[in-house]
Order: structure tokens, then C-alpha cells, then sequence
């Protein structure tokens, strides 16, 4: 068995390593393979983290993390197209949401439903079945969508609903880089799925 795939509890902090483990790999070491063709994204707690500033001018402002932005832009060299999500309860403004997707490169889609019936009305547009699909969510009404996606993941501080319905828990919280951790694990699963593929088909040659 690889080191990855196992660890030993001798006291209580290597019980959530070993959760993770088992959320990670599975638990015959099996990973999920990954096909996703779209990224689907909250803004509010997993692109920025909830917070929202106000200038001396009155102008609302937030931040965003260079280490997402990275991410994002990993993702969509690999031909994954990111597309960030609001919710119909989204605090941030229009103006500012529209100015956020600017930073971060990628697109926006402004929630004026339910999330799960927004997903499912974009999937429609792009020709997309939800096992292409992967999801970040932050908030409890994710949870719908994060049940139905094919690879799905929330920041270490996402509502505790979330967290149970999670494939994959970020240890970083939202707006601190937890984008660019999933990312990367998104590319790490479409990595040995391909490497899975390729030996498949050579172990056929020789069998």
C-alpha cells in the first residue's frame, strides 16, 4: 500500500488526517475519475471570504487571492472552462461582482433562482451532464448541487452541511487560497485518470 494511501492513528490529531485519506482516495485507495469539461464557483466564501470592505469614498471593495486567481487560470489551460455562480441572497452588488470575474478571468453567471436550478439551466445551455461538471460551494443551499456534480469540494470553513456532503475538504478557507487547492486536486484526478487510460489500453496490447 503507498504511504498516501494509509496512516497510523496513535493519537487523536491523526483522525482527521486519516478522514481526509479516506475522502481523498476512497477506501480501497480508489480515486474518482474526473472528466470535467466546466468549474462552477460561489464568490462569496470560496473566491473571497465573506468579508466586504468599505472605501472612505463609501465604495464597497473585497479581496481576492492571488493563489485563486493562479488556480483559475490553471484550470482553464487544461480546457476547463471556470464559471463563478451567485445566489439569488448574493451580498455582493452587481458592480461588483462583474468587476471581481473581470479580476479573476473567467465568467460570471448571476443566480436569479434556486442554484440547483440555475446549474441545471446553464448544464442545458453548454450541452453538459453533471458528471462533467465540478463544484465549490460555501454556503447551506449548496448542498443540492455538491450531492449532484461529478467532483465537488468546499473550503475548510464551509457551513457544516456542506462539509458532510463534500467529496473533498480544502484545508485552506475560503478566499485564502482554497480555489487553487481544489484545482489543483481536480487536475491531479484528470492526471491518473488519463495515465489509467493510457495503461489500460497498453496492458489490452500485451493481454
Amino acid at each position: 500500500m503507498l504511504p498516501e494511501h494509509s496512516v497510523d492513528i496513535d493519537v487523536d490529531i491523526d483522525w482527521p488526517v486519516a478522514e481526509q485519506r479516506v475522502l481523498r482516495f476512497g477506501y480501497f485507495g480508489q480515486e474518482e475519475k474526473a472528466a470535467i469539461r466546466l468549474f462552477l464557483c460561489n464568490v462569496s466564501g470560496c473566491l473571497t471570504n465573506c468579508q466586504i470592505y468599505t472605501s472612505v469614498s463609501g465604495e464597497d471593495l473585497v479581496a481576492i487571492n492571488a493563489r485563486d486567481v493562479a488556480g483559475i487560470q490553471m484550470l482553464q489551460r487544461e480546457d476547463i472552462e471556470v464559471i463563478l455562480i451567485s445566489s439569488v441572497n448574493e451580498p455582493l452588488s452587481r458592480g461588483l461582482l462583474e468587476k471581481v470575474a473581470q479580476q479573476a478571468r473567467c465568467g460570471l453567471r448571476i443566480g436569479e433562482q434556486q442554484k440547483g436550478l440555475e446549474v441545471e439551466l446553464l448544464m442545458r445551455e453548454k450541452n453538459l451532464r453533471w458528471d462533467e461538471v465540478a463544484f465549490m460551494g460555501s454556503e447551506a443551499e449548496d448542498v443540492d448541487v455538491l450531492s449532484q456534480v461529478g467532483l465537488n469540494g468546499v473550503p475548510c470553513d464551509a457551513p457544516v452541511a456542506d462539509l458532510i456532503a463534500a467529496k473533498y475538504i480544502c484545508q485552506r478557507p475560503g478566499g485564502h487560497g482554497a480555489i487553487r487547492e481544489f484545482a489543483e486536486y481536480i487536475l491531479t484526478l484528470e492526471k491518473k485518470s488519463t495515465s489509467q487510460v493510457h495503461q489500460n489500453r497498453i496492458d489490452r496490447a500485451h493481454f
